[in-house]
């Protein structure tokens, strides 16, 4: 209805400046070609650099061994490019991870299962952390955990509510969720210690009854106790994207490291630099969205009046 142009099959490759103007990109086309396009204004919309292992090694260390749970093609080009064009970057060790994403089906299994009054144990069957603590920063938790993995361990209430999410569905019908009868049973059939798991299960109904507190700060009184039958799911750690990026303006226009913005180029969603902080726990539910969404409706605006 706008009459836009949408180009498929076209891979941007570089960008040209003249000075801090931007006056077209280099795009590789599937056949080998490669054509030189211009334009008044380039707004970068490429996502961040979850999927460039390099990168992730240099600003997330701790999450260079982590499955990247996010597209593929999302390689840091504006990081990159903005690097040479002298753009400033900020926050580029922020991200989204999440404590639990099935393993080895990658499905993301809803973390309403421990908000719901589910834990997680490690492969000795021990709990090591505040569930509760958030999702995000508790795929750091879950990585460091012997092997990289975790047991989520909740009972047949949660089972039933969390059959309500497709993905959660999704997985049981993989075969990713595993049930039994009672804790000891439960124990052999995820391979972890029984007498632990038993214990684990035991000090969280006398938490869930207020008789102790938790020892990493969790208040479980505000859920029902976890009742055999159990369920567990095996889990690891994930980066699903990350927050640093372009540092921009009120307009959404690039700024460099003097402040000063670039006329004409701009940076919206995980290209730019978003509000979740330096650190994985800066993350809050729709940060990247709303990066995409406001700085997208402000780039858009700018750009289509930049001469």
């Amino acid at each position: 209805a706008a009459d836009i142009m949408v180009a498929t099959g076209a891979h941007v490759t570089g960008l040209f400046a003249d000075d801090k103007k931007i006056v077209g990109c280099r795009i590789a086309r599937a056949d080998g070609g490669e054509e030189h396009l211009a334009c008044k204004a380039l707004v970068l919309a490429c996502n961040g650099y979850g999927g460039n292992p390099d990168l992730v090694k240099q600003h997330i260390p701790e999450m260079a061994n982590a499955v990247y749970h996010g597209h593929a093609g999302n390689r840091g080009d504006a990081v990159l490019w903005g690097e040479q064009l002298g753009a400033e970057l900020r926050h580029l060790s922020g991200y989204q991870g999440h404590g639990s994403l099935a393993f080895p089906q990658q499905i993301l299994i809803t973390w309403a299962v421990m908000m719901e009054g589910g834990i997680q144990v490690n492969a000795s069957g021990e709990r090591f952390s505040n569930e509760h603590g958030g999702y995000s920063e508790q795929a750091v938790n879950v990585l460091a955990q012997p092997g990289g993995f975790a047991w989520n361990v909740y009972d047949r209430r949660i089972h039933d509510f969390a059959l309500n999410f497709p993905d959660y569905r999704e997985a049981f019908e993989a075969g990713a969720i595993r049930t039994a009868p009672d804790a000891r049973a439960l124990a052999s059939a995820i391979s972890v210690h029984p007498d632990k798991l038993e214990a684990a299960l035991s000090a969280v109904g006398e938490m869930q009854c207020g008789a102790t507190a938790d020892p990493f700060g969790r208040d479980f009184t505000t859920k029902a106790a976890l009742v055999a039958p159990f369920y567990a799911v095996k889990v690891t750690g994930a980066l699903f994207h990350t927050q640093g990026g372009l540092v921009v303006d009120e307009t959404a226009r690039v700024l460099d490291l003097d402040a000063f913005p670039f006329p004409n180029l701009f940076a919206t969603g995980g290209a730019a630099c978003g509000v979740s902080g330096p650190d994985v726990s800066g993350y809050l539910s729709g940060n990247g969205l709303l990066t995409a969404i406001a700085l997208g409706y402000l780039a858009g605006a700018a750009a289509g009046t930049s001469r």
